[in-house]
């Protein structure tokens, strides 16, 4: 659960926490400026949970709030990681992004040296050279070139590193 914090545009009026999108609905209609009109415009801002990342991806603004209590809040760990990748890295909307998730592409917690490494072993990259050649295969530079060409995205999701493929 997050706590965010709706700032209004309004100087003459305080703002308000709420966790939830009925508190906010609760909370901002009551809202009224010094001249005694309703305060309609707010900035959403994210003050303590562990979705901060993910909400700053998302945009999340008044106009797209309750998607974020409905569907981006309550995602499984892997899937706020990829509506994340999308967001960021795709520049997709998030409800874009949201129907998109497990589409197509791959996501693993893994650096991309590490993947690279990986893939050049599982795939048997190197078998056919003797063993006294396999130690001078130089996987960074592998990583680097799958990297460059746009195969492979290295990325960092709530202190993890990950790697992207397929998208």
């Amino acid at each position: 659960m997050c706590e965010l914090f709706a700032n209004p545009y309004d100087t003459s009026v305080s703002g308000f926490y709420f966790s939830s999108y009925e508190e906010y609905e609760a909370k901002s209609s009551k809202l009224v400026n010094d001249c005694g009109y309703p305060v309609e415009e707010f900035e959403i801002e994210f003050i303590d949970g562990d979705l901060c990342q993910l909400f700053s991806a998302c945009d999340i603004t008044q106009c797209n709030l309750q998607q974020w209590f409905d569907d981006i809040e309550n995602l499984s760990e892997a899937d706020q990681v990829e509506l994340f990748y999308r967001c960021e890295n795709l520049h997709e909307k998030p409800s874009d992004a949201l129907g998109n998730i497990n589409d197509n592409g791959y996501i693993q917690e893994c650096s991309l040296s590490d993947y690279a490494y990986e893939s050049v072993n599982d795939n048997g990259i190197i078998d056919g050279l003797p063993e006294a050649f396999k130690c001078y295969f130089d996987y960074q530079s592998y990583a680097r070139d799958l990297e460059l060409n746009g195969e492979v995205t290295e990325f960092t999701y709530d202190t993890s590193t990950y790697i992207a493929t397929g998208f």
